[in-house]
C-alpha cells in the first residue's frame, strides 16, 4: 500500500457533507405520519446526519435522517447490521417499521435528492460520553465490548459493506490531504507530517492485518448506558468493512482523549484481548491508527465547520478531537505498543520468549489470600495489624509468598467508617528470605531512586523496593541487580511496582474510589509472571449482572449501584472494593455478623447430623426450653419451629382459625407480616403492595395504625380511641358473621419505622378481641428478642400477653429458623387438623442456631445494650430534631428506632425524596441506612444488637452533616 495518495476536487467533495435542512417540527410531523408516534422533537448530535428523540423512552423513537449521499443499500447495510447485533446477544436500538411494515422510506427536504430515513427504538439512558469521567473499568468494559461487535459481524458479508468512506481508516491519508486546508495554518503542516508517518507505519503492516466488517465508530458517544447500568451499542451508519483492529483503534483513541491516561486506553486493549486475542501486526499498528483517526477528526472537524457553521454538535467536538490527536501525537509509538503488548497479556517486546524470574522460586510462589473472603482472616483476624506479617512468615514455610496487584486486602480495611483507608494493592509484594538473589526480569537500564531501585525499558519501568546493593546501568536479562533486604527478623520482603512512560509513581494502595490502575501505578504481574486480583468494580458488575439474568425484577435490593459486600464482622459490612460500612438495617443478624461461636456451633453440627424435626434428637428440645424460658408468660408453653416470618404468620393465623373455628382476621393498616398467600393477606403496606387496600380478601378487615404522630388520633387517650376500633369490628364480626378468629399487630409498628402505640392500646387491643373469643397474634419478627431493650418481647412493654408469638429473622441471626410460640391447646386444635413439620427449621443445625442466638443474646448481655445504647442514640437524634426542620418525629425504642423526614412540621407533607436522597449520601459515608414506611419517608435504623455507643455518634455525626449539606444544597 502507497504512502501517499493523490486527491482530487471529486474526493474532497465526498469528504465534505453539510447536514440535511430537517427541523424538529419536520421531525415531529414524518413521526407522527409514519410512526403514529407523537412529542416533542429533541434534535442529538451527528456530523453528517440528522437524529432526533421523538417521544419519550419505551413510547418513543430515535428518528434518523440520513444524509443524501446514503444509498439505499448503505441503509439496509445499518439495519442488516442492528439485525446481526440483536441476533448476537449484543444490545442495541431494534428498528421501527413505518405503519405499513417499511423499514425505511424517501423523504425530501427540499433539496435536488431525497434522504433515507429510518427509525429505532428510543432507549432510556445516556451516552458514556455525557455521563461524566470515563473510568478504567468502563474503559475496560468499552474494550469487552468491542471485541464482542467485532465477532459478531465478522461474518457478515454483504455488497454496501465494501462503500467508500471517509471514517474507515483505509480512507484516513486521503482524507486529511483532502481537507488539510480547513485546518488553522499553525496546525496543518503538523497534523500533515504526524500522519505521513503513521500511515507509513500502518501501510508497511497492512497486508498482515485481518479485515472484516466493523462499527466504524464505536466511542463513548455511540455507546448508551440504561438505567440498569448495561450498556447499548447504538449509530450503526459508519459500518464498513475495514481493518478488525480499526475498530479498537477508535475507541482507544476515544478513551485516551478522554482521560489522557494511557493506563485506561490499556485497559480497553485489555477487554478486548480477553475476549479476541490481538495478533503480532495489529498491536504494531494500533497507535499509529490512534494517531491517524485524531487527525482524521481534526481535518473533518475543521472542514465541517466551514460548510455547516450551524452544527453545534461538531463544534462542541473540536477540544476533544483535537485531545485525541495532538496527545497521540506526542507519545512514542514504539513505547505506547510496549504498554499495549503488557495490557494484552505478552512480553512488552515481540523478541522477548519470557521473563526471567525475579527472585528464585516466584514461578513456584503461593498467592497469600488477603482477599474479602479469606479463611485466614475469619474470626476477625483482618482487624490485627500483625495479620499481614504473620501470613507471609506461615507461606514462607513453602517457599517464596507473594501479594498479588488488586487486591482489597482486608487487613488494611479501616473500622472508622468515617476514615476509611486505602486497602487495594496496586503493587505486587513478594516475600522471600534476606540475602536472596534478586535478577533483572529483562535487559533494561537500572537506576536508584531513594530506596526504590527501577529497571526501566522501552517505556516500561519495574520498581522494586527492599533490594540492598543495588545494581546500576544497563544490564541484560537474568542478571544480578541486588539482593533481599530484611524487613522483619528473617523475612524479606520485595515491593515490586510498574509506570508508564516516565509517569511518577502513585501511591501502593488507594482507596474503595480508586483507580485499580494507572499510569503511575500500573500492574507489574506480567514482568512477574504472576496473576492480579480482577478490578473489583469490574468484579462486582458481573455480579450484578449475573443477578439481574437469574433473578425477577420484583425481587427487592437495597440501592441501585450496590456496593458488592462479601464480608461482614460485628455491626459491619466491608465492600469488596475496600471499604468498611455501618449496618444501621440489619436486624436479621441481632448477634452480630459472622459470630464465631454461631458458626462454630453450625458448622460442628453439620459435621454430625442434620435432618428434619420428625426425628428425635437434642437439639430441637435445647432450642424450645431456650424459647419458652423467655416466654412472656407461663401459659405460653409450645413451640413450633418454622423456617421465616412469612411461614412463622402463617402458621399463626391457621393456629387461630383450628382453635376458634372462624376465619375471619383484624389487622392493623400499614403492617407488613409477610409474603406467603396468607401473611400477605393481612399485610397492608402501600409501599410493599400499592394495591393492597384494594384488594384484601372478605376476611380481612382493617383498623387504622396506632400511630399518634400521623394517625387520625393522637393525645393521652390515643391508644384507648385506637382500641376501640379493634372493638368496634370484633363487635360487628360477632353480629354479621362467626365473630373474629385474631388480631393481628406488630407491638412496634416496624414497617412504618419503628413507631410506638400510643400507651394501653395493645393491651386494650388485645382484650377486645379476646371478648369476641378471638385470640391475639404478636408479630414479633422484626421487634422482639430484646431489640427494645426494655423488654425481651415488643408485647410486654405495652404490658400484654399474647396467645401467640410469631419470630424470625433475628432467631437464626440469618439462618432459616424461626418459630411459633403459643399454648398447648392451641396447638393440639391444629393436629386435629392434620400434622405439621419444617423441612428446614426443625433441622438440627437450625435448631443450633436457635439455641446458640438465645444464648449469645443472654452472655454478651446484649438486651441491656439495647437498652443502653438505644437511649443514648434516641437522645442524640432528639438533638439533631430541634436543630434540622426536616425531622419531624423520632419513633421507636431500644435498637429499633426511626427518623420520619418530613417536609413541613405542622403539614408533616412525607419527604420522600429527600429520605432517598439522603440515604444515598449516608452511603457515601460508610453508613447503610434506608428509608422506611408505604411513604418511605422515615430512615429505619435496626442494626445488630451489638450496636455501641461509638457507632451510634459515628451514624449521628455523619447524619448531622449530611442534613446540613442538604439544607445548603
Amino acid at each position: 500500500m502507497s504512502d501517499t495518495t493523490t486527491t482530487s476536487d471529486t474526493t474532497t467533495t465526498d469528504w465534505l457533507r453539510a447536514r440535511p435542512e430537517v427541523d424538529p417540527t419536520q421531525a415531529v410531523a414524518l413521526a407522527r405520519e409514519h410512526y403514529a408516534v407523537e412529542g416533542h422533537a429533541r434534535e442529538l448530535g451527528s456530523q453528517q446526519d440528522r437524529n432526533f428523540a421523538v417521544g419519550t423512552a419505551g413510547d418513543g423513537i430515535l428518528l434518523k435522517i440520513n444524509h443524501p449521499s446514503v444509498t439505499d443499500a448503505e441503509l439496509d447495510l445499518q439495519i442488516h447490521a442492528s439485525d446481526v447485533l440483536r441476533r448476537a446477544g449484543v444490545r442495541t436500538p431494534a428498528v421501527v417499521p413505518t405503519l405499513d411494515g417499511a423499514r425505511r422510506f424517501a423523504w425530501n427536504a427540499g433539496g435536488d435528492t431525497p434522504s433515507a430515513v429510518c427509525a429505532f427504538e428510543l432507549i432510556p439512558g445516556t451516552s458514556l460520553f455525557d455521563a461524566g469521567a470515563l473510568t478504567g473499568a468502563q474503559a475496560e468494559e468499552l474494550g469487552r465490548l468491542c471485541a464482542r461487535v467485532d465477532a459478531a459481524f465478522a461474518p457478515v458479508r454483504h455488497p454496501a459493506a465494501e462503500r467508500t468512506l471517509q471514517w474507515e481508516m483505509g480512507q484516513a491519508f486521503e482524507v486529511v490531504q483532502a481537507l488539510a486546508p480547513s485546518l488553522p495554518d499553525a496546525e496543518r503542516a503538523y497534523v500533515q507530517a504526524q500522519t505521513r508517518e503513521a500511515w507509513a507505519a500502518v501501510a508497511r503492516l497492512a497486508d498482515d492485518l485481518p479485515r472484516q466488517f466493523v462499527h466504524g465508530d464505536l466511542t463513548s458517544d455511540n455507546v448508551m448506558q440504561d438505567d440498569s447500568g448495561r450498556l447499548w451499542v447504538i449509530d450503526l451508519g459508519d459500518a464498513v468493512e475495514s481493518w478488525r483492529v480499526a475498530d479498537l483503534a477508535i475507541l482507544v483513541a476515544d478513551v485516551f482523549g478522554r482521560t489522557g491516561s494511557l493506563a485506561h486506553a490499556a485497559r480497553a486493549v485489555r477487554g478486548y484481548s480477553s475476549t479476541t486475542p490481538l495478533t503480532e501486526a495489529e498491536l504494531a499498528v494500533l497507535w499509529p491508527m490512534v494517531v491517524l483517526r485524531g487527525a482524521v477528526l481534526c481535518a473533518s472537524g475543521w472542514s465541517q465547520q466551514e460548510i455547516d457553521p450551524d452544527n453545534a454538535y461538531a463544534k462542541s467536538r473540536m477540544q476533544h478531537e483535537w485531545n485525541v490527536f495532538a496527545q497521540a501525537a506526542r507519545r512514542d509509538a514504539d513505547e505506547v505498543t510496549a504498554q499495549f503488548r503488557l495490557a494484552a497479556g505478552l512480553p512488552h517486546r515481540a523478541d522477548i520468549e519470557a521473563y526471567r524470574p525475579l527472585v528464585e522460586g516466584l514461578a513456584l510462589a503461593e498467592p497469600v489470600d488477603l482477599g474479602i473472603r479469606s479463611a485466614l482472616l475469619d474470626r476477625g483476624e483482618w482487624t490485627d495489624p500483625s495479620t499481614e506479617l504473620t501470613a507471609a512468615r506461615s507461606a514462607l514455610r513453602r517457599g517464596v509468598a507473594l501479594f498479588r496487584f488488586g487486591e482489597m486486602r482486608l487487613t488494611r480495611v479501616s473500622w472508622d467508617v468515617a476514615r476509611p483507608a486505602p486497602a487495594r494493592a496496586r503493587m505486587v509484594d513478594v516475600w522471600t528470605r534476606p540475602g536472596a538473589i534478586v535478577r533483572a526480569p529483562f535487559a533494561g537500564v537500572v537506576s536508584v531512586q531513594g530506596r526504590r531501585l527501577d529497571l526501566a525499558d522501552a517505556g516500561v519501568v519495574l520498581g522494586i523496593e527492599g533490594v540492598d546493593d543495588p545494581a546500576s546501568g544497563p544490564v541484560e536479562a537474568g542478571q544480578v541487580i541486588g539482593s533481599v533486604a530484611a524487613t522483619a527478623p528473617g523475612v524479606g520482603r520485595l515491593r515490586v511496582t510498574r509506570r508508564m512512560l516516565g509517569a511518577p509513581a502513585d501511591a501502593p494502595f488507594v482507596d474503595a474510589d480508586g483507580e485499580y490502575e494507572t499510569d503511575g501505578s500500573a500492574d507489574p504481574s506480567v514482568l512477574l509472571g504472576t496473576r492480579p486480583v480482577a478490578d473489583p468494580v469490574l468484579a462486582s458488575r458481573e455480579q450484578q449482572q449475573r443477578r439481574d439474568r437469574v433473578m425477577a425484577s420484583s425481587a427487592e435490593r437495597y440501592y441501585d449501584d450496590p456496593p458488592q459486600f462479601e464480608r461482614g464482622w460485628d455491626t459491619r459490612l466491608v465492600s469488596t472494593t475496600g471499604r468498611a460500612y455501618l449496618d444501621m438495617v440489619n436486624n436479621v443478624t441481632a448477634i452480630g455478623h459472622s459470630h464465631p461461636r454461631l458458626a462454630d456451633a453450625v458448622g460442628r453440627q453439620l459435621h454430625v447430623l442434620n435432618t428434619n424435626s420428625r426425628f428425635l434428637y437434642e437439639a430441637f428440645a435445647d432450642v424450645s426450653e431456650k424459647l419458652l424460658a423467655h416466654a412472656p408468660d407461663p401459659s405460653l408453653d409450645a413451640v413450633i419451629p418454622v423456617n421465616s416470618g412469612s411461614e412463622a404468620v402463617e402458621l399463626a393465623l391457621r393456629l387461630a382459625r383450628a382453635a376458634t373455628g372462624r376465619r375471619d382476621v383484624i389487622a392493623v393498616d400499614e403492617g407488613y407480616h409477610g409474603w406467603t398467600t396468607g401473611a400477605d393477606a393481612v399485610s397492608t403496606s402501600a409501599f410493599d403492595n400499592p394495591h393492597a387496600r384494594g384488594s384484601r380478601p372478605d376476611w380481612v378487615h382493617l383498623v387504622d395504625a396506632p400511630n399518634a404522630y400521623r394517625g387520625p388520633f393522637g393525645g393521652e387517650d390515643a391508644g384507648a380511641r385506637y382500641a376501640a376500633q379493634v372493638r368496634e369490628v370484633a363487635a360487628r364480626l360477632s353480629a354479621e358473621r362467626e365473630g373474629p378468629a385474631a388480631f393481628i399487630c406488630e407491638p412496634v409498628l416496624g414497617n412504618a419505622g419503628g413507631v410506638v402505640p400510643p400507651a394501653g392500646f395493645l393491651a386494650a387491643a388485645y382484650a377486645a378481641v379476646r371478648a369476641h373469643g378471638g385470640l391475639a397474634i404478636a408479630d414479633e419478627v422484626q421487634v422482639g428478642y430484646g431489640r427494645l431493650g426494655a423488654a425481651f418481647w415488643g408485647a410486654s412493654t405495652q404490658g400484654a400477653v399474647p396467645d401467640i408469638i410469631t419470630v424470625a429473622k433475628a432467631a437464626g441471626n440469618a439462618f432459616p429458623f424461626g418459630a411459633v410460640i403459643t399454648r398447648r391447646e392451641i396447638v393440639d386444635a391444629l393436629a386435629r387438623e392434620g400434622m405439621f413439620f419444617s423441612s428446614a427449621a426443625g433441622a438440627p443445625a437450625s435448631a443450633v442456631a436457635g439455641a446458640v442466638v438465645l444464648d449469645v443474646i443472654r452472655d454478651e448481655g446484649l438486651q441491656r445494650n439495647a437498652a443502653r445504647v438505644g437511649e443514648h442514640l434516641f437522645d442524640l437524634l432528639e438533638g439533631l430534631r430541634r436543630r434540622h426542620p426536616l425531622i419531624g418525629a423520632v419513633h421507636g425504642m431500644g435498637l429499633y428506632q426511626g427518623v420520619e423526614l418530613v417536609r413541613d412540621r405542622d403539614t408533616k407533607e412525607p419527604a420522600t425524596e429527600e429520605a432517598a436522597e439522603i440515604s444515598r449520601r449516608l452511603l457515601a459515608r460508610g453508613i447503610i441506612v434506608q428509608p422506611a414506611s408505604e411513604r418511605q419517608n422515615v430512615l429505619k435504623v435496626k442494626p445488630p444488637l451489638t450496636f455501641s455507643r461509638e457507632d451510634a455518634e459515628t451514624f449521628v455525626e455523619a447524619l448531622d452533616i449530611v442534613l446540613k449539606e442538604y439544607a445548603r444544597s
